[in-house]
């Protein structure tokens, strides 16, 4: 489960990231970034919130027979799933990637997504009147990719998967290799350190709190309670 939560946290979170970045401005970037981040503290507090006030009642879950004990933790879980679900189907209303049109030639399909976008964002801005204009697209194609529709066109369905994932795995081999350029070789490992110390200190401090709180609470219990002696 741990590992599964792990692939999902760390193939979700670029992939978010990058999506977002391509409808905003290079100047709003980082700004509107920050407010996505910001989003990580308000779900673990509410994922807090909903614990504290969920869990410890005990008369909100049910049971079903002997087999099925539905208790309050159960309850939290659908309840802190609330949010991922409401994504799952947000997403399904969320547009196209405008790079991912582009770099399968769907010039027309990116231009019509890039101009909802910059409707929208000017209409909020109470200036419907601002035209969106394009200069020029450039997206050029890579050997593998004219080597992927002719094996598309001309091989089997078995050769045309082989052909996508042997060239797939080579892009994402040649993009990781790339991170130990003499170019971003120095970021690669800045960032690296970063992420490392981030991660540490954010599961450090989910696995030391509960345990300090404990600890807080036995030392209350303790001045509380009044030991007698008899002979």
């Amino acid at each position: 489960m741990l590992c599964v939560s792990a692939v999902s946290i760390g193939g979700t979170v670029p992939i978010v990231y990058s999506y977002f970045s391509e409808f905003l401005q290079m100047d709003k970037r980082g700004e509107h970034l920050s407010w996505l981040c910001m989003f990580w503290m308000i779900g673990g507090i509410y994922a807090s919130f909903t614990a504290w006030g969920i869990i410890p009642r005990y008369g909100w879950g049910f049971s079903m027979g002997t087999e099925l004990q539905f208790h309050s933790w159960r309850v939290f879980v659908l309840v802190a799933a609330l949010p991922a679900i409401a994504s799952l189907v947000g997403l399904t209303f969320m547009p196209e990637s405008p790079r991912f049109l582009l770099e399968h030639a769907k010039h027309d399909e990116a231009w019509m997504i890039l101009k909802q976008v910059h409707d929208t964002n000017w209409r909020a801005k109470g200036q419907p009147e601002k035209v969106f204009t394009v200069t020029h697209i450039k997206a050029p194609k890579t050997a593998e990719d004219e080597f992927i529709e002719i094996q598309s066109a001309t091989g089997t369905p078995v050769q045309r998967w082989a052909v996508r994932s042997l060239t797939l795995c080579k892009l994402v081999l040649r993009n990781i290799a790339s991170l130990l350029s003499a170019e971003l070789r120095f970021a690669t490992l800045f960032m690296a350190v970063i992420w490392f110390c981030m991660a540490f200190s954010y599961y450090g401090l989910s696995v030391w709190f509960p345990d300090m709180i404990k600890h807080l609470q036995y030392e209350e219990y303790k001045a509380k309670v009044k030991v007698s002696r008899t002979t």
